[in-house]
């Protein structure tokens, strides 16, 4: 008899144990390709802002699948699914209503990049681009701001899914310039096949310089969002 009530126990504390890590929700967090904060190390995302990442979620008491994307697809993404998070993301007053921001994750102070070897591409404080070409990566704060400058699309500017694309543009001479944080040159260089010394900082973008987030999908449930912001507070990430 105490037998069978120990099983019975046991079962009940099965099913409430097991109710309650069902009822904990599983998220998904998008990003793109942008080391050392965001990037594939084998099979797993890695970086310095994946880490920070991985710790609200952890501090939070959620659990969360990585996945990396061309920004363009990451941004599809998460709107798409009320249980998504997306980063490094720029509150831009674009994008400001149409997210939940969690906590700052990375900073990045972004200039015009050209190959070393272009000594012909000199800018003006006023920094116009006329006669030159470029790539950013589609949907970013860089392809935006080229655009006020006056690129287009199928004309002086090449629009790609991902910043390596965008490197390897500059790299083959395809374009003159890219958009890129000269902080993340060495890294990126690496992987486009290049040494930091074949890349050269022509100019600084101050309206460029941006504060990167974890965001939140607007429709996500106002309780795990509050739990993310909490969790980012007590980390002292806010």
């Amino acid at each position: 008899m105490k037998f069978r009530q120990l099983i019975s126990s046991f079962c009940l504390f099965a099913l409430s144990t097991g109710g309650a890590f069902a009822n904990t929700p599983s998220l998904v967090v998008y990003t793109e390709v942008s080391p050392p904060y965001q990037y594939l190390e084998g099979d797993q995302v890695s970086g310095i802002a994946t880490e920070r990442v991985r710790n609200i979620i952890s501090h939070a008491g959620l659990t969360a699948e990585f996945k990396i994307y061309p920004w363009a697809r990451a941004m599809l993404n998460v709107e798409r699914s009320s249980r998504a998070l997306i980063y490094s993301m720029a509150k831009t007053p674009q994008r400001e209503d149409r997210f939940h921001w969690i906590a700052p994750v990375a900073r990045f102070d972004l200039s015009i990049l050209s190959l070393a070897k272009r000594n012909d591409i000199q800018l003006d404080s006023q920094l116009n681009l006329n006669g030159l070409s470029a790539a950013a990566q589609r949907g970013d704060i860089a392809e935006s701001w080229l655009v006020t400058k006056g690129l287009r699309e199928g004309k002086d500017l090449l629009v790609c899914a991902d910043i390596l694309c965008s490197w390897e543009q500059l790299k083959v001479g395809t374009v003159d310039i890219i958009i890129e944080d000269p902080d993340l040159i060495e890294a990126t260089a690496e992987l486009a096949g290049l040494q930091a010394g074949d890349i050269k900082v022509v100019q600084a973008v101050p309206a460029l310089s941006v504060v990167a987030y974890l965001a939140a999908n607007g429709d996500m449930d106002p309780e795990i969002v509050e739990r993310l912001q909490v969790a980012a507070r007590e980390l002292g990430y806010q």
